[in-house]
């Protein structure tokens, strides 16, 4: 054999061996940049936790900060966090599923599930709930009010509208609150008793709302306050709050039930692909698009992302699924305004430089 024989054959070979194990330095290098991320961002004041996902499985999970403060028990994937309006992303898939299977129709008026024939919130279709365009207001009332589902259907019916319907993108919180109403109405159960059922099939029972809340696992203040005295006004969750936000969820139910959407076991495949579905131009920009709970917004670099975040006055939630990388960050974080969202996007710059 020649001299130069030899070395093709050996440049074959180290080219061949460089590509099996390219993938591998890759992957360890991202996470050794996220590891360095995620102490950068807990330097500058992260509490919370912090989860990433890739390929399904949990690659990356670790918490900074004391989530009860008065056992100074560590932030944990068990930790109970207010997700906030990520609720709004179950929401959005529960009735992704109801219109795939038939039961209820996009253009279904409301007047189809509340006696408010002839009044003009009885004319808002459900798309146009899951896409904030029904004209709506934000709310119509404080997160801690002890209010039932059924009387803020009332009080919506009774405010006047700020635009046509159909017309323009104003999001909206008091819309989820309805379509979980509409929820409630078409399917004679609790919204979470729905909820609940649907995350159970894939091992999330921790999310929810008072069914779910364990004040050992949840959020804890020194002067003892849990979720729900923080979140909810001290008793079980109003209907100014359910289906719109106020949920609660742990990073590993979080992990859980983001993989099982993508992968169409939370919800059907084709449910899932409806609520990707880039329906309406939030900004105008033609940038970034609301489907049915979620953010759909295409990055040359990065390909197409899915994302939403939550915010209230006690916590920020941020989850972010990169496609087609098949990687999802979670960051959940009890420290308002935008911990966590600062966080999911220096982790995904990290990983994904330009």
């Amino acid at each position: 054999m020649t001299i130069n024989s030899i070395a093709s054959r050996l440049k074959a070979f180290l080219l061949a061996f460089s590509l099996t194990i390219s993938p591998c330095y890759a992957a360890e290098n991202k996470l050794d940049r996220a590891a360095e991320t995620f102490e950068s961002q807990r330097a500058k004041g992260f509490t919370g936790y912090v989860i990433i996902v890739h390929e399904g499985k949990i690659v990356f999970s670790q918490g900074a900060g004391i989530a009860d403060a008065q056992s100074a028990t560590p932030f944990a994937e068990t930790t109970q966090f207010d997700i906030a309006s990520i609720s709004k992303t179950i929401t959005g898939l529960l009735v992704a599923e109801e219109i795939t299977q038939g039961r209820i129709k996009p253009d279904s008026r409301l007047d189809m599930f509340f006696d408010i024939a002839n009044m003009p919130l009885g004319e808002i279709t459900i798309q146009q709930l899951l896409t904030h365009t029904a004209g709506l207001v934000d709310v119509v009332g404080e997160d801690s009010e002890a209010i039932s589902l059924q009387n803020v259907v009332k009080r919506a019916a009774q405010t006047p509208l700020l635009y046509e319907p159909g017309t323009q993108y104003r999001y909206s919180n008091l819309g989820y609150s309805l379509l979980a109403a509409a929820l409630e109405q078409h399917l004679g159960l609790s919204y979470e008793e729905i909820a609940m059922r649907r995350l159970a099939a894939v091992n999330a029972y921790s999310t929810g709302y008072a069914k779910v809340l364990d004040r050992a696992k949840s959020v804890r203040r020194a002067d003892g306050r849990t979720i729900c005295e923080m979140s909810w006004g001290g008793h079980p969750p109003g209907g100014n709050l359910i289906g719109n936000g106020g949920m609660i969820s742990t990073p590993g139910d979080m992990a859980r039930w983001l993989s099982a959407f993508s992968d169409g076991r939370l919800v059907s495949a084709e449910a899932r692909d409806l609520a990707r579905t880039p329906y309406v131009d939030e900004t105008g920009e033609g940038q970034s698009f609301y489907g049915y709970g979620l953010v759909v917004e295409e990055d040359d670099t990065l390909g197409t992302i899915f994302w939403h975040n939550g915010g209230s006055r006690q916590f920020n939630s941020h989850w972010r699924e990169l496609l087609d990388k098949d990687v999802i960050i979670i960051a959940l974080s009890d420290q308002p305004p935008s911990q966590a969202d600062r966080m999911v996007l220096a982790l995904q710059r990290a990983m994904f430089p330009d």
